[in-house]
């Protein structure tokens, strides 16, 4: 076993331990448990200077931001752990984010009755955001398989916590068969959310900018856009006293007419633009700043 594989299984081994243990704890209990493991991480000096590294490669470092994305790491950990302990109602994980007046978008789309792609990147606390979103809107949230069964435990015990509606492929599902659960949701004219910003081979997605940085991101959300006529609202939230602001994008429309290929690459861009200028204002939100596909993307390009 690598020491990479080491470090991932000792990870995936923490937080299934950490779901069992707070399934059967106190509030306080939990609290508790949360203020040691952000001392220890913010402790760690081979962590915080792999983190500092990536920011400053990146040209968005500035002096507090590694403890600022630490605290926002430990905050997604700490509603995850309330929510096994308590269910999402008792958790009060609602009461943590706020939508404003462009929550419309959202509406507006639901209302046309085809379904909708609600879309965000990776950003802390985006495994609890489909259930949040669903008190104003019944949200299905879409789960990748996992093949540690630790880990596919884990995701699936944050949605059924959660009380969210799960949609996932059946093992070693091949990529027609993925977007065909996908789109069977949006075909009952439900809301479907997913992360859609996951690095792909050259020859597998579209090339965007992200932090001054090359990368490949998927199709996969445009496609099933078109085939289904469900419009894409892409939604973006940031810490702000003490609370996320959720902020929902005009839906992005696609139909199945015209230069397809062309036409999903602009889309997929448009959401890349997004993305790109968010992370530039709240770095600290970014979940993925020590995931090792981007690290490589971080540290192999010169940003040119």
């Amino acid at each position: 076993m690598t020491l990479r594989q080491l470090r991932k299984d000792l990870t995936v081994g923490i937080l299934h331990a950490g779901m069992r243990a707070s399934q059967r704890s106190s509030r306080s209990a939990v609290e508790l448990l949360l203020q040691g493991v952000l001392a220890t991480a913010k402790g760690c000096l081979p962590l915080r200077i792999r983190l500092a590294r990536n920011m400053k490669l990146t040209g968005v470092y500035r002096p507090g931001l590694v403890d600022e994305h630490l605290e926002r790491a430990a905050d997604q950990f700490g509603l995850l752990m309330h929510i096994f302990r308590a269910g999402f109602d008792g958790s009060g994980t609602a009461g943590r984010f706020r939508f404003d007046e462009s929550f419309r978008h959202l509406e507006q789309a639901h209302a046309l009755g085809r379904g909708v792609l609600h879309i965000a990147p990776h950003i802390c606390c985006y495994p609890v955001y489909p259930r949040v979103v669903s008190t104003r809107i019944p949200c299905s949230i879409y789960l990748r398989r996992s093949p540690d069964p630790r880990k596919h435990e884990i995701n699936k015990a944050i949605g059924q916590a959660g009380s969210g509606h799960l949609v996932y492929p059946p093992a070693d599902a091949a990529r027609g068969q993925r977007l065909a659960v996908a789109m069977q949701v949006l075909r009952e004219g439900r809301m479907l959310f997913m992360t859609p910003d996951l690095p792909r081979k050259p020859s597998e997605g579209v090339a965007v900018r992200i932090l001054g940085r090359r990368v490949y991101f998927p199709t996969g959300m445009i496609i099933m856009a078109m085939r289904t006529g469900a419009p894409i609202v892409p939604a973006l939230w940031h810490r702000e006293d003490g609370v996320y602001r959720v902020r929902c994008f005009e839906p992005m429309t696609f139909n199945g007419r015209g230069d397809r290929r062309r036409r999903a690459a602009a889309g997929v861009r448009k959401f890349a633009e997004l993305m790109d200028r968010f992370l530039r204002r709240h770095p600290d939100m970014w979940w993925n700043w020590l995931d090792k596909r981007w690290t490589e993307i971080i540290r192999n390009q010169n940003g040119t």
